[in-house]
């Protein structure tokens, strides 16, 4: 696996890419939109908005750095641990959000998507270190 196309960490960074495009093409109508209705200060919409382009800028960058670490094999271990415990620890905040603001995990399902892909490229680790077969 040392030399070949780590193709769990591509397969991380394509799924990824979509959530990237879930969220910017069928969260902004959906989230970011309402809220542009609402009256409230600028600066707190202003805020809303930088913080809901952070989450498409992390989506996209993570998804081609995954990307680009499925080509560089070993080379590339620290980086997707890293990624990993960013988004397993987004995958947290979604499910402890869930739990205390709506009593449930469902209404908000993010966390199975981010929970999804740091499973993906966490096999795809495993496999790059000679861990699994």
């Amino acid at each position: 696996m040392k030399d070949k196309l780590n193709l769990w960490w591509g397969v991380a960074g394509v799924m990824s890419l979509l959530v990237a495009a879930i969220h910017i093409f069928a969260g902004t109508p959906e989230i970011m939109a309402p809220l542009a209705k609402i009256e409230m200060p600028t600066v707190i919409f202003a805020i809303m908005d930088v913080m809901w382009n952070q989450v498409s800028l992390l989506l996209i960058i993570v998804g081609l750095a995954l990307l680009f670490a499925a080509k560089r094999g070993a080379q590339a271990l620290d980086m997707v641990l890293f990624i990993n415990v960013i988004y397993v620890g987004i995958a947290i905040i979604f499910m402890i959000a869930g739990l205390f603001y709506l009593q449930s995990l469902w209404p908000m399902p993010q966390w199975v998507l981010f929970g999804l892909i740091a499973l993906v490229a966490q096999i795809g680790w495993h496999k790059q270190k000679g861990r699994v077969h």
